[in-house]
């Protein structure tokens, strides 16, 4: 007779089956933590680059249109910046706010015309007949300007009625109004850059005497300082922006400064960033 031997099996002790759960449960939370961290930190770098991209815009677009600043190709005298507003319901004026959607510029130059080379007894609008948003200057019976024409630029931060702040800006002649294509009645505000929270600005004045005629800024003032408009020589410009869309990461506490401007303060779960140049002006 042969004797077979059975062996008892033995399956895990409830004790064993605790600690594999407990080091599986730790396992799982790390992994989790990770792919949260990694998440978060690349939902905030993608916003981070959207309001990056509207502060890069912004800064670019106001220093290239601001060096037209006081161009007068005649000499005529022109004021290269407009006055101050007195009231909230003036728009080309300069305005100064410490806080909100900030300061208000106005800056004036000439858009010209020249000799039409294909018929000398006709001027055509040259390269800077244009608003500041690259609309072309017309004349009050909607075609191209023939004569040089005094332009007021003005620019601002903006709310829309979506609740969207933007940076805006209108262009208008001297009796206020400007005609511009296609059909803008010279020039309904347009935006220019989305996701701008505020624009705050410091004028840079010189000296009334010039050095070795050399225009040089002694110190920047905000508009409500400037003692001269005819001693300001530069500007410098600082913009506060914002993603469009919220981060996977936990709102935090922002404090921002602007400029001149008063703490701006979040908790939110928006990324925010502040943009400055400093524009000296050219004519």
């Amino acid at each position: 007779m042969i004797k077979i031997s059975l062996h008892k099996q033995q399956g895990l002790t409830l004790v064993e089956l605790m600690i594999a759960m407990t080091l599986s449960l730790i396992v799982v939370f790390a992994v989790g933590s990770i792919l949260i961290s990694s998440n978060q930190a690349a939902s905030v770098s993608d916003t981070l680059a959207d309001s990056q991209e509207s502060g890069r815009f912004a800064v670019d677009y106001i220093n290239r249109q601001l060096l037209k600043t006081g161009y007068d190709p005649e000499d005529t005298g022109l004021v290269a910046f407009g006055t101050l507003c007195v009231d909230a319901s003036e728009t080309i004026c300069i305005r100064e706010n410490d806080s909100g959607t900030g300061d208000r510029i106005a800056v004036r130059r000439v858009a010209e015309v020249e000799e039409d080379p294909m018929d000398s007894t006709k001027t055509i609008p040259k390269s800077n007949a244009v608003t500041c948003y690259g609309s072309a200057l017309l004349d009050a019976d909607g075609n191209n300007i023939t004569a040089n024409v005094t332009v007021t630029d003005v620019y601002w931060v903006e709310v829309d009625n979506n609740g969207l702040s933007n940076l805006r800006c209108q262009s208008f002649d001297e009796n206020g109004t400007v005609r511009a294509n296609p059909g803008d009645n010279f020039g309904a505000s347009q935006a220019l850059a989305a996701g701008v929270l505020s624009m705050h600005v410091l004028f840079g004045q010189g000296n009334a005497v010039l050095t070795n005629d050399t225009l040089n800024v002694s110190a920047y003032y905000n508009a409500d300082q400037v003692t001269n408009w005819s001693n300001v020589y530069a500007m410098r410009i600082g913009f506060l922006t914002q993603a469009l869309s919220t981060t996977e990461a936990p709102s935090r506490d922002q404090n921002y400064i602007v400029m001149d401007s008063l703490t701006y303060t979040f908790n939110d779960q928006i990324a925010r960033q502040v943009f400055t140049t400093t524009v000296t002006l050219l004519n």
